[in-house]
């Protein structure tokens, strides 16, 4: 009876506990998925956080080169990104009505060095735009920490318990409050693990684009509309063709079969 009492009050603590899905993620408006960099330590903190020591940084700017330098001003970015020993998590290269190109690409670096990057950046080429932004997510770490203190609590005593059971039944339903508290467990930790990769790198997002600005002036302007120009005449007459043709052919063989009348 006693054994009963017990398992009955750990299971009403773990199924207040099982009502931690992923709010954690869910406040802030941030997907759990991020370049895997590797967590250095998986030990759970009970640590005694300050606010301001798990800040999530993040950068989007923009800058306008000329023509001649586009390649060169973007393998410069590039190999900054390697000095840095950040990486590249996407790009993209778009080309205008216009025929000028731009460049979007995507670097992952420390985040002990991001604001001297970003100075180092500027001295490739000065911003045309630039926004940082700063996420303060200790406050979620500190929760995190502190349920996965109260479930490993929790699944030591269960463990004690299913060690005093005495039938099959008890056994396999303590075995079963600890399967859940394992899942929340790892739930848990992989939220932890994403904040911890979080901070540890700050992104930029960086727009190059070539030759902005320019616009009517541009001799690249011309030559493109004039291409989509005979392209749209092409195109019409071709349709035009193939309608006019058949019509064609049949108004002949009319025309023959009346003189042979």
């Amino acid at each position: 009876m006693k054994f009963l009492k017990t398992l009955f009050i750990l299971v009403i603590l773990s199924a207040c506990q099982t009502n931690i899905t992923e709010e954690g993620f869910a406040d802030i408006g941030i997907e759990p998925s991020i370049e895997p960099y590797r967590m250095a330590s998986d030990s759970i903190e009970s640590s005694s956080l300050s606010p301001g020591e798990y800040i999530i940084k993040s950068a989007y700017g923009s800058m306008d080169v000329s023509t001649s330098n586009f390649e060169k001003k973007v393998d410069e970015f590039k190999n900054l990104v390697t000095q840095y020993n950040g990486n590249i998590s996407d790009s993209y290269l778009s080309t205008n009505y216009q025929g000028l190109k731009s460049f979007s690409i995507t670097s992952n670096i420390p985040a002990a060095d991001f604001d001297q990057f970003i100075l180092d950046v500027e001295n490739i080429k000065d911003f045309s735009d630039i926004s940082i932004n700063a996420n303060d997510v200790t406050t979620y770490v500190l929760d995190i920490d502190s349920r996965l203190s109260s479930l490993v609590n929790e699944k030591e005593a269960l463990e004690e318990i299913k060690l005093e059971a005495k039938t099959t039944s008890d056994r396999l339903e303590v075995q079963n409050q600890l399967r859940y508290i394992n899942q929340d467990i790892e739930m848990l930790k992989g939220q932890k693990e994403y904040y911890t990769n979080a901070v540890s790198y700050s992104k930029l997002t960086l727009n190059i684009r070539e030759g902005s600005g320019i616009s009517l002036f541009s001799w690249n302007y011309y030559f493109e509309r004039s291409l989509n120009w005979i392209e749209s005449i092409v195109g019409i007459t071709f349709s035009i063709g193939i309608i006019a043709f058949p019509i064609f052919l049949i108004f002949l063989l009319i025309k023959k079969l009346k003189k042979r009348e």
